[in-house]
């Protein structure tokens, strides 16, 4: 394992200072193909970490547990994401499923595959291996959330950021309670979703970056 200074310099680099140069660049089309290219890495220094693919997915702590505890915290953010759309953008309530409903299909079914996981991946998977050294257990989740929000600035609004920061949070706190990859793509995909659903998607989706 690297010495702490090091750790603390690659974290700056590749969750503080890339970001900021990729939302300065304004890349178009290379916001996803940056992400998968940085999930497979990230995956890569997962397995030099001794990680494998099984035990980390590992689908037996998404059980009813755990999934009505996500359910249970995930109503009251859901009801407060509806009034913050209702009361913002109001034109863009419910937007992509009544006025493009194929469109927001294959939101559905592509977004966990193609964002979801990747993500995590790299925020949840490898970030909490990699630096755990120089966090605390009762930090790294912090940070973790922190990084994942502060990512978002490459969509160049803050409420991207801000929202992705406190759902950073919630999932970070599911990883590091279940262990499972499986079960924060479920409460990340589950979020993300319902944003796309509500209309909120306009925040998140790339194209209003480079506008």
């Amino acid at each position: 394992m690297p010495p702490s200074r090091t750790l603390w310099i690659e974290c700056a680099l590749a969750y503080g200072a890339l970001p900021a140069c990729i939302s300065l660049l304004k890349p178009h089309g290379w916001i996803y193909i940056t992400l998968w290219v940085a999930g497979a890495l990230a995956w890569h220094g997962c397995r030099r970490h001794g990680v494998r693919w099984k035990a980390e997915w590992n689908f037996s702590a998404l059980n009813r547990e755990v999934i009505k505890k996500i359910g249970l915290r995930f109503i009251p953010c859901a009801l407060a994401l509806l009034v913050f759309t209702w009361v913002m953008i109001p034109e863009h309530l419910f937007g992509l499923p009544r006025e493009r409903p194929l469109v927001w299909v294959m939101v559905m079914v592509l977004y966990p595959l193609l964002s979801v996981v990747p993500q995590e991946i790299i925020f949840r998977s490898y970030f909490f291996r990699r630096f755990a050294p120089i966090f605390s257990d009762q930090t790294i989740n912090l940070a973790s959330a922190i990084a994942f929000g502060w990512v978002h600035i490459v969509l160049q609004n803050w409420v991207a950021v801000v929202f992705s920061g406190v759902g950073g949070w919630l999932f970070a706190d599911t990883y590091r309670k279940t262990g499972s990859l499986a079960a924060v793509c479920f409460e990340h995909a589950l979020y993300g979703c319902y944003l796309f659903t509500i209309g909120l998607g306009f925040y998140f989706y790339h194209g209003n970056a480079v506008k």
